[in-house]
């Protein structure tokens, strides 16, 4: 039973982000869409070029050197935005029991840098970077070899050496078509990476992270393999490469983001790491000789392997607790998200709630629900009302 039966009512708020992205995306969407079906039928270089002036002004924010990229390649910004849709929202998948919940990363402000956390140093910042210009290579790579965009198509690249874990035993060649990574990489680096001319570690450590989100996507790449043959045998196979599921990329960046490296700026401009790097501590001389004298190896007779610095994220200011709502610094704290009592976890009401107690309210949502398949082939469903008792931070 709930401590109290008041009769309050929490109907629950409609996604600030989704309301903001949705509309933007679907009409940039079916501007270029429009103005490309005209076009080929109309066969006018001046309506091509039309339609291009309309996606390219329809994205705010964007700066001289996105705007002439965008001018040359319309349809591959459009992916590109795409890709910056989906990283948002698997952001917030990642971050959904989080106090930081992924809620300052929009289309909008990813161009134009208009929230205060792009501007910091802090370890979510460093996450946004790298999720953000992974979602852009990996949209348009897989646009690329969908055939949907015009300046690329599959993978040219002849891959060499061992056959693939899929392939191995049977006879098998490289084929299909490959998801278009280098493509995918390269117009992230254009698109993304042209605000960052400083300088300084801001600029520097921002560079670094959209390189380590790109590399999240490359380290992950997956093989596909069809087999030909009579009868459903596998005399021989043909493999190709594809992007990994996007929540794989996200699952790789969220543990990047756990072990983040805090590093300061040199006299030269590189940044340097202040955290002890797994791998790399240093040995006392006697104790360097004596793992020398024993072949150089551990205690279990294996080495450690040192972590990629190239792959990992960096970040150099310490982050805020994300408790309390501070609009100057674009912090929306957690006061009215829903918690779990019974965790002890970071979904937790002591975790989220920061101290502040929580309510019990209940939340009333629409649901299908009593769905029926129809030969042939509709299904129709109902509308159902549930109303549940919630907790959420005070």
């Amino acid at each position: 039973m709930p401590p109290s039966r008041s009769g309050r009512v929490y109907e629950g708020p409609p996604s600030r982000i989704a309301v903001k992205i949705g509309p933007t995306i679907a009409l940039l969407l079916i501007l270029f869409e429009n103005r490309r079906a005209t076009c080929l039928m109309s066969n006018s270089v001046d309506d091509w070029v039309s339609g291009n002036a309309v996606v390219c002004k329809g994205i705010p924010g964007m700066t001289k050197e996105q705007r002439e990229l965008c001018h040359r390649n319309p349809d591959v910004t459009v992916a590109a935005i795409k890709g910056l849709q989906m990283a948002i929202s698997e952001c917030q998948h990642q971050f959904m029991w989080h106090r930081w919940n992924c809620s300052s990363l929009t289309p909008s402000s990813r161009t134009q840098q208009s929230s205060v956390l792009l501007q910091r140093g802090y370890r979510e910042t460093a996450f946004a970077f790298a999720i953000s210009a992974a979602g852009v290579a990996h949209s348009v790579a897989r646009a690329c070899s969908m055939g949907r965009l015009l300046s690329c198509g599959c993978d040219p690249s002849s891959y060499k050496g061992k056959p693939p874990s899929k392939a191995r035993g049977t006879q098998w060649k490289w084929g299909g078509c490959s998801h278009n990574l280098d493509y995918g990489m390269e117009f992230s680096r254009q698109f993304l990476d042209t605000r960052e001319r400083a300088g300084d570690i801001q600029s520097t450590v921002n560079l670094h992270n959209n390189q380590a989100g790109r590399l999240a996507v490359a380290s992950n790449m997956q093989v596909r393999c069809k087999c030909h043959g009579m009868s459903g045998s596998c005399e021989l196979k043909t493999c190709w490469k594809v992007a990994p599921d996007f929540r794989i990329v996200g699952k790789t960046l969220k543990d990047r983001f756990r072990n983040a490296v805090l590093v300061a700026q040199s006299n030269l401009g590189s940044v340097t790491p202040l955290t002890r790097v797994r791998g790399s501590r240093r040995r006392r001389p006697d104790r360097q000789r004596q793992r020398k004298h024993r072949g150089g190896s551990g205690g279990n007779g294996r080495k450690r392997r040192p972590r990629d610095l190239a792959k990992q994220l960096f970040y150099y200011q310490k982050s805020p607790n994300f408790c309390e709502r501070d609009p100057s610094a674009d912090i929306p704290g957690t006061a009215g998200r829903r918690c779990n009592k019974t965790s002890s976890g970071g979904d937790g009401c002591g975790n989220l709630c920061c101290g502040r107690g929580y309510n019990v309210v209940r939340q009333r949502r629409v649901e299908r629900c009593k769905c029926k398949f129809h030969w042939c082939c509709i299904v129709q469903c109902q509308n159902c009302t549930v109303e549940e008792w919630i907790t959420v931070c005070k």
